[in-house]
């Protein structure tokens, strides 16, 4: 049998999951160049367009005082995705 329509199906999948992976990644680095703090990568989450971060409240207090510059660095760097706002 030829499985090879299963795996290009599957491959689509595979590169979007690698795309949201590698966003998140980006993001958070901005996130700790910023705030001089490493936050997991658990406690990102990205919904219809705002990052959510669930951290400490400290650690949040410090991501929305800085809040503009993250947001303007992500844009800079990820010009094709468009964040809203951050909670």
């Amino acid at each position: 049998m030829d499985y090879d329509h299963i795996l290009k199906f599957l491959d689509k999948f595979k590169k979007i999951i690698y795309q949201k992976e590698e966003i998140k990644n980006i993001i958070l680095e901005i996130i700790s160049k910023e705030i001089s703090y490493n936050i997991k990568k658990e406690s990102l989450k990205i919904k219809n367009g705002y990052l959510q971060i669930d951290d400490s409240p400290i650690v949040r207090s410090e991501v929305l005082m800085h809040k503009k510059q993250i947001l303007f660095k992500i844009k800079e760097i990820l010009p094709n995705n468009n964040f809203l706002d951050i909670k």
